[in-house]
């Protein structure tokens, strides 16, 4: 024999190993036997043939054991953990205190003395507990996993009650009432450390004949392309939002009307290079008309700002469309 057995019996130990009515054995990291004493072998010749250690424990004792295993050191002694042997389904539990010293090859000896037998009685309780036992962490785990899964369909659907609060359902982008709270942010912000802001309001041409003469589908793809277009062409720290109709506001933080006016040539130009087909023949395009203003930290509030873009917005109008007028006293 070899390993720690081994060397007992080569020290003249054979007789305590052999006679001892402790279980004593030599396994591998896989709790499978590599060789035991008499007790071990009285066990096993009684248990279902090849059961091998892990077969004569209770489910329960395996997984401690594996666990106990995976946790021993080269050199390390570990324990004492309870297992529960038996040597077939009918037999009585006998409860044993296990220690384990993992060996340098790898290989460990197991040391399990035996506790006081359980009785029929208190073996049948054991059973029942410990199936009690795992039909509740069976029953933690599933409405555990079904809680997670609750939650998850909560959390996302708190999400989209938050995309739908913010967001303009048909074009995509802000709706009136998250720009105009971006509107209020930005203000605040300019006053406390003042600084440049200009808004752009704008207004898509005509947008009440191309309704009527193509039909609201057609109204509807004009908005989300324009939305798309203005939304792709401004900065990461601009807002964007749908105003009402076919109006949309633009928030440029850092910004003042001269540099306004510049971008807003760029998302003119931009609109008006887009082709629509209404009917499978007719192709057009749309335009838009913008009104510039810039804040005043020092005389201008939320209401006179609107009101300065939406006098330069109907100055674009009148002035012609397709334009940009930047507001002046």
């Amino acid at each position: 024999m070899d390993g720690l057995i081994g060397r007992l019996v080569a020290h003249g130990g054979a007789q305590l190993v052999e006679q001892s009515a402790c279980l004593i054995a030599q396994i591998n990291r896989a709790g499978q036997l590599v060789e035991c004493n008499h007790s071990m072998r009285q066990l096993l010749e009684l248990g279902p043939r090849s059961a091998g250690l892990l077969g004569l424990l209770d489910i329960n004792s395996q997984s401690r054991l594996l666990r106990l295993i995976e946790q021993t050191a080269p050199g390390q002694l570990a324990g004492p953990i309870v297992l529960n042997f038996s040597a077939g389904p009918t037999d009585l539990l006998r409860s044993y205190s296990c220690r384990l010293f993992a060996l340098p090859d790898g290989q460990l000896t197991m040391l399990a003395e035996p506790i006081a037998p359980l009785d029929a009685q208190a073996a049948q309780e054991y059973m029942h507990v410990t199936n009690e036992l795992a039909m509740a962490t069976r029953n933690l785990q599933k409405a555990r996993y079904e809680l997670t899964k609750k939650q998850q369909l909560l959390e996302e659907a708190l999400v989209r009650l938050e995309q739908i609060a913010r967001i303009d359902e048909l074009t995509q982008v802000l709706n009136r009432r998250s720009i105009m709270g971006y509107l209020k942010e930005e203000i605040d912000r300019a006053t406390r450390y003042p600084a440049s802001l200009s808004v752009l309001l704008i207004d898509i041409d005509f947008f009440k004949q191309i309704n009527d003469r193509y039909g609201h589908q057609i109204g509807d793809e004009v908005l989300r392309s324009t939305a798309g277009l203005l939304q792709s062409s401004i900065r990461t720290s601009d807002h964007l939002g749908r105003y009402g109709g076919e109006e949309f506001l633009v928030l440029l933080p850092m910004t003042e009307p001269a540099a306004a006016a510049e971008l807003t040539e760029r998302l003119r130009q931009r609109v008006g290079a887009e082709r629509y087909t209404a009917a499978d023949t007719v192709n057009f395009c749309v335009t838009i008309s913008v009104g510039i203003a810039g804040f005043d930290w020092q005389t201008d509030t939320l209401g006179s700002l609107i009101a300065h873009a939406d006098e330069a917005l109907y100055r674009a109008k009148a002035g012609g469309r397709n334009r940009h007028i930047i507001w002046q006293p």
